[in-house]
């Protein structure tokens, strides 16, 4: 599996960690991801995945983005790709109460990291 810092490169995007109120953003325009330098490196990792996760599958659906139903449904895809990256390096090897907890999710999410 490719690591993250790989994942980023292949495309061809920049990181920047700066201080800003939020976890992170993706800015499709300038192709970079902002993460919040105050995280630590754990929750930075976490984040650049969620973000990787709507470069992967949302970069040409930034528009829809203000729409609350199409954004709530790139969110839960977007921490679906962590969580599965996550779990992927981990070789599949994880406490599912664990997962839901920590990542505060319903149990509708068992079929989707299982």
């Amino acid at each position: 599996m490719d690591s993250v810092f790989d994942l980023l490169e292949l495309n061809n995007i920049e990181l920047v960690l700066i201080s800003i109120e939020s976890n992170g953003y993706y800015d499709p325009a300038l192709n970079i991801i902002f993460i919040n330098q105050l995280l630590d490196e754990e929750k930075q990792k976490e984040v650049i995945l969620h973000e990787l996760g709507h470069v992967l599958n949302h970069k040409d659906l930034a528009s829809l983005y203000s729409n609350k139903s199409y954004r709530s449904k790139m969110e839960n895809e977007a921490t679906k790709f962590m969580i599965k990256y996550l779990i992927n390096e981990c070789e599949g090897q994880f406490n599912y109460s664990s997962v839901l907890e920590k990542y505060n999710l319903g149990i509708g999410w068992e079929g989707k990291i299982k």
